[in-house]
């Protein structure tokens, strides 16, 4: 899977949430309820996005610190 299409997959639980709030306070503005049901779905997309984010930075941190470990067995001792 490509850099771009992981951050196309983390991104759309952000976009999701962003639509979810969006769409209550739509509903608010008409009726003048507050979906509380809707606004917890957000927070839900919220922090799944936020999962994501976090697991791609610490597979990127793995790897480089992988990296960097076969790189210096390589380098010749002085």
């Amino acid at each position: 899977m490509s850099r771009s299409s992981v951050l196309l997959i983390i991104g759309i639980p952000w976009a999701t949430a962003v639509a979810v709030l969006l769409m209550v306070t739509k509903i608010h503005s008409f009726s003048g309820r507050v979906h509380w049901g809707l606004l917890g779905s957000a927070c839900i997309c919220f922090s799944i996005g936020c999962l994501a984010r976090t697991s791609v930075g610490l597979h990127d941190m793995a790897q480089r610190a992988k990296h960097e470990s076969a790189s210096a067995m390589d380098r010749p001792a002085s």
